[in-house]
C-alpha cells in the first residue's frame, strides 16, 4: 500500500466555519483508543486529491508541526449541492490496534455469461474485515470468470482473501456479484376486427 502523507495545523477554538470555508479549509477531528480529540484544518484541495484516487480505508500518515500520526478516514460530511468537504473525522491507529476497515472490491477478467448478453448485477462494493493496520489493502479482486452460465453468483465465501490476516464482518452468503437472465417482453400482437356475421348484416336498401 502506497504511503500517503498529508499536513494539517491545528484548529483555533475562535476560528469559525465561515473563515474556513472561504480559505478552502476543512474542519477536521482526530481520535481514537489511544489519542485524544484533536480539532485541526487542512486544506480542501489535499483532501480532494487524495479521495479521488485512494479509497478511506487507506493509511494516511497525518503531520500536525512536529508530531506524526498514521490514521484513517472514518466519517466525511460534504455540502448536497455545492459537494464541497463540511467536515471530516479521522481515526488515529496504532501498529498492534486491530481495526475494522472497509476494503474496495475491484471487478476483473470478462464473465462468460456477459456473451450470453446477461446483466452482470453488482450488489457489493467493498467488504468489511477486521485486521491490523500493516495489513490494510486498497482492494480486493472479485473474478468475474467465474460467472458463466444465467444465475451464476459468486459470493463473499468465493472471494479470495487471506482469512488468516483478514477477520470477515460481512456473511459469507452475500452475494457479491450475479448473472441474470435478462427479461423477455411479450410482443403484443394487433388486435382485428372480426368481420360481421351474415346475419348481422342490414340489407341494402332498394332504389
Amino acid at each position: 500500500m502506497k504511503k500517503i502523507e498529508l499536513k494539517a495545523e491545528v484548529r483555533e477554538v475562535s476560528e469559525k466555519r465561515n473563515t474556513l470555508k472561504e480559505n478552502k479549509q476543512v474542519p477536521w477531528v482526530v481520535y481514537g483508543h489511544h489519542q485524544e480529540p484533536i480539532s485541526l484544518k487542512v486544506n480542501n484541495s489535499d483532501v480532494l486529491r487524495i479521495l479521488n484516487t485512494y479509497w478511506k480505508s487507506h493509511v494516511v500518515s497525518l503531520e500536525i508541526g512536529k508530531k506524526k500520526m498514521q490514521v484513517l478516514f472514518r466519517e466525511i460530511q460534504k455540502d448536497p449541492v455545492l459537494w464541497t468537504f463540511k467536515h471530516i473525522d479521522f481515526y488515529a491507529i496504532t501498529a498492534w490496534e486491530k481495526i475494522n476497515a472497509e476494503i474496495p472490491l475491484k471487478f476483473v477478467w470478462e464473465s462468460e455469461a456477459k456473451k450470453l448478453w446477461a446483466i452482470i448485477e453488482e450488489h457489493m462494493k467493498t467488504v468489511e474485515v477486521r485486521c491490523q493496520s500493516e495489513d490494510l489493502v486498497d482492494f480486493f479482486e472479485v473474478d468475474l470468470s467465474l460467472l458463466r452460465e444465467f444465475e451464476d453468483a459468486i459470493r463473499v465465501s468465493d472471494l479470495v482473501i487471506d482469512t488468516k490476516k483478514f477477520e470477515i464482518q460481512d456473511k459469507a452468503d452475500d452475494i457479491v456479484v450475479n448473472a441474470t437472465e435478462p427479461a423477455v417482453q411479450a410482443v403484443e400482437e394487433p388486435v382485428v376486427a372480426a368481420a360481421p356475421a351474415e346475419a348481422d348484416k342490414k340489407p341494402a336498401e332498394e332504389k
